[in-house]
């Protein structure tokens, strides 16, 4: 597969294993995928170490929150989003 290719692939690891399976995934599939989504689950369930750690193990995060309220309140969560260093998050507005 071509870097183009693998760039566009996002692994979503909203896996009901925990904490450990999720970065195990991260380590399995590192080479392999260009994003990796931690979605409500994932994030609710783990925090922001989740995106810590698959950083620490240099791959770029999908934060796939849906941030959807009042501006001020969508624009502070998007701003601490970016201060993760997510390479992505989604907004529904």
């Amino acid at each position: 597969m071509n870097d183009s290719a693998r760039q566009r692939l996002i692994f979503a690891l909203d896996v009901g294993g925990g904490f450990d399976e999720a970065l195990t995934w991260v380590d399995r599939l590192g080479d392999h995928v260009g994003l990796f989504k931690v979605g409500k689950e994932s994030f609710v369930r783990h925090g922001t170490e989740i995106v810590r750690q698959i950083h620490a193990r240099g791959r770029k995060v999908f934060l796939d929150l849906k941030l959807h309220d009042i501006p001020n309140t969508v624009s502070r969560a998007a701003e601490a989003a970016f201060g993760l260093g997510v390479a992505m998050f989604n907004v529904h507005a």
